[in-house]
């Protein structure tokens, strides 16, 4: 029983627990397994009592600032707090939550207030839908269902014991169960099943009630997470209206009732849902204040130079239009540095790392632990970008964005990753919001961190390494350009008629299932992004924001770009496309973003390579614009006809 009582001085919450104090129970300090138990509104008078006497021991001071409504969640978060004292997961754990209901809710937002991460699994649609205000405001996630497994810790919070047969096989070797939730009787559990808590050494935990510390524990969450505490609660009503509501709760339809005795009107209903999910819409626009002042330094190259960029160039000794796609390339990078005489003295290469959920759809020809190992080979200098990079003389550095192998310390490795890879983006966002926020910030101070320590650079690559990348970036450029999955889907790493048909397929069924806005670019990249994809996006953006040419790489990376001329159309004019991609979608992104790639030999690898040969074309393009005589100085005559010949 939920309730609160309050002296002249002070309001107290009551731990609804007497326990005898002298059982071997009570003197381990486990007072919630007394066999004495007497439990006030069971064994004695409770709330609903005109008058109750309560042991002074039974009443804890409750602070200032905790509001009245939250407080009466004091006794199940004090049983939620019961559950983890005795499992202590390991900090970061990744923890499987079966049940969305009130109780299910708090153990998530209970575990995200430790530092773990959440994902709840709830099959009901309505109940999604009802509590979503919630799981936006606390960046929460809710499946219908998961392909994932390996959970380090799995707990029950439903009756159902489907969900607890679900446990036994979504949890880790070594992991532990929580039976926090007792489930429906006379049910039979298959003897196979069992045996998986043997092979797995897995650890069964109960955990019932909870003890007068872990109401007192509980008291710092309640204060922290106040707001979407008061989410659950659906509304504030007179006692009369119980009966009528009681069966709603226990028919999982709504959340919670307050009970007012006061006979006050209490204006209190779904405000703080309402309250989230303003939060929510005002939050897509407002990312974080490093986003923000990022994007608002950007400015647009100056369209005045372009011009007199393009006279000089055609005052050179040569025919107009000789030098083909050098000569727009020199105006370009005219513009872009502000000057007519360019130039490019320090040249940079970020290669952005990081695994896919999607891969569980089988996408790939290849499987997702190739994305660490390549990783092992690009810090090992044996990749083609590497070759490459060294050729050319260019700064190389490999940004961890979210590989789920973890690396050692190197010269040459960024530390970046926001999680070890994205999640599964056919089931849900491939990434929360605030991952979203911290991928784009993380490849921000990537670029800021290289832009330091070298000194101001004239130009970057942005490269990618990730198995999984091409779906996720064809299905950014469909979102955004309209372009049809069946003519997106390319062969990535090289699947074969039937895998291409499937990635087509998957691309379509995510579309279908996000319904993302073409003109939101921070909503695309989080519900069909990768790590290193909005990684991309953020270095572009940051590289922008310093006056410094962007030069993209292959599909992936274009993709990022068009992310970043997404949340900021004003990037375009620091934007070069390195060279055309075998995969069909790089080609509407570019026309999107009205880019024209610099060369092209049918290349598909990634990794940065045809921007690390795009980047010596434009250090040549500055050459030309610079170093190369005008028909004057070279004192050769001019065509009459305003057309030069040689």
């Amino acid at each position: 029983m939920r309730w609160w009582f309050r002296t002249k001085r002070k309001k107290y919450m009551v731990w609804p627990g007497l326990s005898c104090g002298n059982c071997p129970y009570c003197l381990a300090g486990k007072q919630n397994l007394c066999d004495k138990m007497e439990i006030t509104g069971f064994h004695t008078h409770g709330g609903f009592a005109h008058k109750v006497i309560l042991p002074k021991a039974s009443l804890i001071p409750l602070p200032g600032d905790l509001d009245i409504r939250t407080a009466c969640f004091a006794e199940p978060v004090g049983c939620v707090v019961n559950a983890f004292e005795k499992l202590s997961p390991k900090p970061g754990a990744r923890i499987l939550i079966l049940g969305g209901g009130t109780m299910g809710l708090i153990i998530a937002l209970y575990a995200q207030y430790l530092g773990h991460s959440p994902l709840i699994i709830e099959k009901d649609e309505a109940k999604i839908q009802k509590i979503s205000p919630i799981l936006d405001r606390a960046d929460l996630i809710c499946l219908k269902q998961t392909h994932e497994s390996l959970f380090d810790l799995v707990i029950n919070a439903c009756p159902d014991f489907k969900a607890f047969a679900q446990a036994i096989a979504k949890v880790d070797k070594g992991g532990s169960i929580c039976f926090f939730s007792g489930i429906s009787k006379n049910q039979t559990l298959e003897t196979n099943l069992l045996n998986l808590i043997h092979y797995k050494e897995a650890r069964i935990f109960g955990a019932y009630g909870m003890k007068r510390s872990d109401m007192e524990k509980g008291i710092p969450f309640l204060v922290s997470q106040a707001e979407s505490i008061q989410g659950l609660i659906q509304k504030v009503v007179p006692p009369q209206m119980a009966p009528d509501l009681l069966a709603r709760v226990l028919a999982g339809k709504d959340l919670k009732y307050i009970l007012d005795f006061t006979g006050h009107d209490t204006p209190f209903e779904n405000e703080v849902s309402t309250k989230a999910q303003a939060s929510t819409i005002k939050k897509k626009s407002d990312l974080s204040p490093l986003c923000a002042s990022t994007i608002q330094a950007i400015v647009s190259p100056d369209q005045r130079l372009r011009a007199e960029a393009g006279a000089k160039m055609d005052d050179k000794s040569k025919p107009l239009g000789a030098l083909g796609k050098l000569e727009t390339l020199s105006v370009r990078i005219c513009q872009i540095q502000n000057t007519l005489t360019p130039k490019i003295e320090q040249k940079a290469m970020l290669v952005f790392a990081g695994d896919h959920g999607i891969t569980e759809e089988g996408v790939s020809a290849f499987p997702s632990e190739v994305t660490g190992q390549m990783v092992d080979n690009f810090l090992k200098g044996g990749a083609a970008i590497n070759v490459l990079c060294r050729h050319h003389e260019i700064e190389m550095k490999v940004v961890d964005m979210g590989v789920k192998k973890a690396f050692e310390p190197h010269p040459d490795l960024i530390r970046a990753k926001v999680a070890a890879g994205t999640r599964n983006m056919t089931l849900a966002p491939a990434m929360t919001k605030h991952q979203a926020v911290q991928a784009l910030e993380n490849g921000m101070t990537a670029f800021f961190s290289i832009w330091e320590d070298k000194g101001p650079i004239q130009i970057i690559g942005l490269g990618e390494m990730g198995i999984g990348n091409t779906t996720s970036a064809s299905a950014i450029i469909c979102a955004i350009t309209g372009l049809e999955p069946s003519t997106a889907a390319g062969r990535g790493t090289g699947v074969d008629d039937e895998g291409l048909s499937h990635k087509a397929e998957v691309i379509e069924r995510v579309l279908n299932f996000h319904h993302p806005d073409p003109e939101n670019g921070f909503e695309i990249l989080r519900t069909l992004g990768g790590f290193k994809i909005a990684g991309i996006a953020g270095a572009a953006l940051a590289a922008a924001s310093k006056g410094c040419a962007v030069v993209l790489d292959g599909v992936i990376s274009t993709a990022a770009g068009l992310v970043a001329h997404a949340i900021h159309p004003g990037i375009q004019g620091y934007l070069i496309a390195g060279h055309k991609s075998v995969e069909k979608a790089q080609a509407a992104a570019l026309a999107h973003m009205d880019l024209d790639p610099i060369i092209d030999l049918s290349m598909g690898l990634g990794e940065g390579t045809g921007a690390a040969l795009a980047m010596d074309m434009v250090q040549t393009a500055c050459k030309l614009m610079t170093e190369m005589a005008s028909f004057d100085e070279a004192k050769i005559s001019r065509s009459r006809s305003g057309t030069e010949k040689t």
